[in-house]
């Protein structure tokens, strides 16, 4: 019960999740009844990929850019509470959904509902999974695995609307919260991670960020907010930054901080350029900058925060290529 709910956590924002079938009117229906009952906010839900597109609803509202705004539209002017929009990221352009979503007067737009797929085949079995008697349906992936999906998304709803932004997708600690801050979202939302770790890893992210915030000097979440946003740009832009192969920069390893994995030699000797020695009496890589084309690769791959950074390259980069090196 909603008021019962509000009276034992009055001091909580209080949201409700909506979703109907592809009908204004069943829209505006649930928001009303919604708004009576007493929540403080509305989310529609136009992102929901499991059976609900076949049924008219959950991604298939939100896939389509015209009934986002209608049903946006019919839930907003029956409410007098706040408005948000839950986006869907199985479509070519998210960014348009959600500036869709505003046209018909969305308060906010939360992002994103899960990822459509098939998590595995059963090769003994030779049937998908899940299995139900046998058969099984692509589903939503969540968790951490859809993170890098999830910035991505922000980012660019981030830079074509300016409405608060709530972040979902793989947020499993804080620096997940600060990344997905950083591109411009304004609030956060959990789940995949309290199922596997209880609602207490709620305030170690809180503190998390706390900390984070006075280390860096910034006395509001609010000042983070989209900071990195300016940074995401296009790659005609990076290569006019002429950093592109080789850069002005080379990786420089972190010795004490480094736990000697050899993941950067590996990633290096078969996906670079076997820039990234390694020595077997020390058990310690190191770089060989007159291969290093400055890819990046160690750093993707290295599984400890902050021990592979750029530094000024003191070398020339010397290519086992013939002819001259040009950019595409």
């Amino acid at each position: 019960d909603v008021k019962e709910i509000k009276k034992r956590f009055p001091d909580r924002l209080l949201v409700g999740s909506l979703m109907a079938e592809a009908d204004p009117e069943e829209w505006a229906k649930l928001a009303r009844w919604a708004d009576e009952a007493g929540f403080d906010m509305i989310e529609l839900n136009f992102g929901c990929p499991h059976g609900m597109p076949e049924r008219g609803m959950g991604a298939f509202v939100g896939q389509r850019a015209d009934l986002t705004e209608e049903f946006t539209k019919a839930v907003v002017k029956e409410v007098s509470i706040p408005v948000m929009v839950k986006m869907t990221p199985n479509v070519t352009d998210i960014a348009y959904v959600a500036e869709a979503a505003v046209r018909g007067g969305a308060d906010a737009i939360s992002a994103i509902n899960t990822v459509l797929g098939i998590i595995g085949i059963d090769i003994d079995k030779m049937e998908p999974l899940p299995s139900v008697g046998g058969l099984s349906t692509p589903g939503g992936i969540s968790g951490p695995a859809v993170k890098p999906i999830g910035l991505r998304c922000i980012a660019d709803i981030a830079k074509a609307v300016k409405v608060p932004l709530s972040a979902i997708g793989g947020i499993s600690s804080w620096r997940d919260a600060v990344e997905y801050m950083l591109v411009g979202a304004t609030t956060l939302q959990v789940c995949t991670a309290v199922m596997l770790k209880g609602y207490r890893i709620v305030k170690e992210m809180i503190a998390g960020l706390a900390n984070y915030l006075y280390d860096k000097g910034f006395s509001s979440p609010a000042e983070i907010v989209g900071k990195a946003l300016p940074k995401i740009t296009t790659w005609h832009d990076i290569y006019k930054v002429g950093w592109i192969a080789p850069g002005p920069v080379v990786p420089k390893i972190d010795y004490d901080k480094c736990i000697r994995c050899g993941l950067c030699h590996v990633v290096c000797q078969d996906a670079g350029y076997q820039a990234m020695q390694w020595d077997p009496e020390e058990r310690k890589p190191e770089v060989d900058e007159e291969k290093c084309d400055a890819c990046s690769l160690c750093m993707q791959v290295c599984p400890v925060p902050g021990c592979i950074t750029w530094t000024e390259r003191t070398k020339p980069w010397q290519p086992k290529i013939k002819g001259e090196f040009k950019p595409h």
